[in-house]
Order: C-alpha cells, then structure tokens, then sequence
C-alpha cells in the first residue's frame, strides 16, 4: 500500500462524489453573509479549495475566483469542474495571497499539517491575508478544535465500487488528531487497497482569535455559515474576520 500526505487520485474522486455537502452549504452559507456584508462581486480566494465546488458555486454567482491546494488530483478535478476560475498548486501556508476582496477556507483546511505548518503558522498567514484582502474585506473559515475526534463517529463507509475505513486518534498533548483512511478500490482489473493518513493539529478558539486581531482583523466566531450550522457537535468552529 502507498501512504500520501494529502488527497490522491482515488480518495480525492470519492471526496468529491461522496462527501461535498459540507462545501456545497457552506458555499450557500458563504454566500447568504457576503450579500449581509455588501460583498456582491469581486474576486474570491479559496484556501483549500479541493475539488472546486465553492468555486463552481461563486463563479456562477458572478464573482472571479482562485483556488489553492496541495493535492494535484484535487486541482485536476476542479480544473475540469470549473474552467473560468484560476487554480494554483501548493501550500496556502507559503504562498503568496492574490489580491481580492474575500478569502474562505472550509472543511477544516488551516488545520492541515505539514513541514511548513508550524505553531507560528496561523500567525504569518493571517497577516499575509489581511495584507491581500481590500479594505472593508472579510476572511471567513472553519476550523477543528480539541475534541474534534468525538464528532467522528461514522468509522466505515462501502459504495459498488470502493470501501472506505477511517481510524481517527487524537493526541490531547500535543493537540494533533490523526486520521488513518484506509480504502478498498474495486476495478475491471481486480480489487487493490490504498492508505493515506493525515495529520492535523488543532487549535484553540482563543489562540486563533489572538492572532487574527494581532493581524488586524475584528473576528467573530460561528458555529456555521448564515443558516448552515456545521454538523459536528464538538470540536468545531469557525471564524468571520473582518478587516479594520
């Protein structure tokens, strides 16, 4: 079996057939607080942004949009997904924000870790987005907590075509959660498996409120995006930064 870091081919085609819902209402979510806010056109930055949903979702609700992340199948398929918006490939954490009026990270993205993921992490990226966004601008995301592996109760997952196993151990230490995906992909070929962990460390509602308003940002926390509420009862939270 071959252990990745991050989404590849198979587990980044079952992310997206199976388990979008969370990107597809936060999107609507999103959405429904941008209007709130004013924010009715102008460019869009999706950290994260996988399979492309939010940015199909924003493009045809008029705005322009960039979508970064790590894993290349991801961006394959939101490059085939989505035609009009830019999508770039790598870490958020040490690239370059483009300019725009709005930044979003959904589905607990900033939480992912990797070697250039560090404690002080949060800190430079959230002055690299408060430097990108335009004045009046808001950064909004989600973000996992300690606690987070009690909501992940469902272990195992079966379709026609693939099986999927998911252990999920939390360090309360060191604040890290790991979750172990094992997949069984079945094909004309024959049946072979596939295994991927990945790390996230978990962050505090305080520390990250911290190093927004460090940044400069008036942040609020939420428990959803306008009338989605996220569905995991601990763990979870998010954030709507708005720039002084």
């Amino acid at each position: 079996m071959i252990e990745s870091d991050f989404y590849g081919k198979y587990l980044s085609k079952i992310h997206d057939s199976d388990f979008g819902f969370f990107a597809e209402n936060a999107a609507i979510g999103i959405f429904e607080l941008l209007q709130k806010y004013d924010i009715t056109e102008g460019h869009l930055v999706d950290l994260g942004c996988g399979s492309g949903i939010l940015a199909k979702y924003f493009i045809s609700k008029g705005y322009s949009v960039t979508g970064i992340d790590q894993s290349q199948e991801m961006i394959s398929i939101a490059k085939k997904k989505t035609k009009n918006a830019h999508f770039m490939l790598g870490s958020f954490y040490s690239m370059k924000i483009p300019s725009c009026n709005v930044v979003i990270s959904t589905g607990e993205c900033l939480n992912y870790y990797n070697k250039m993921n560090t404690n002080s992490q949060p800190k430079k990226l959230f002055q690299e987005i408060y430097s990108a966004i335009s004045s009046q601008g808001i950064f909004i995301f989600d973000f996992a907590m300690p606690g987070r592996v009690e909501s992940s109760n469902k272990k195992k997952w079966r379709r026609d075509n693939w099986e999927m196993k998911v252990e999920h151990r939390e360090n309360k230490n060191l604040n890290y959660l790991t979750r172990k995906i094992s997949l069984k992909i079945k094909t004309k070929k024959g049946e072979f498996q596939k295994q991927e962990t990945h790390r996230l460390k978990l962050y505090e509602k305080e520390e990250l409120e911290s190093s927004l308003i460090g940044a400069g940002f008036s942040p609020k926390f939420v428990h959803g995006y306008g009338l989605y509420n996220f569905p995991f009862h601990k763990g979870y939270g998010g954030f709507l930064a708005k720039k002084k």
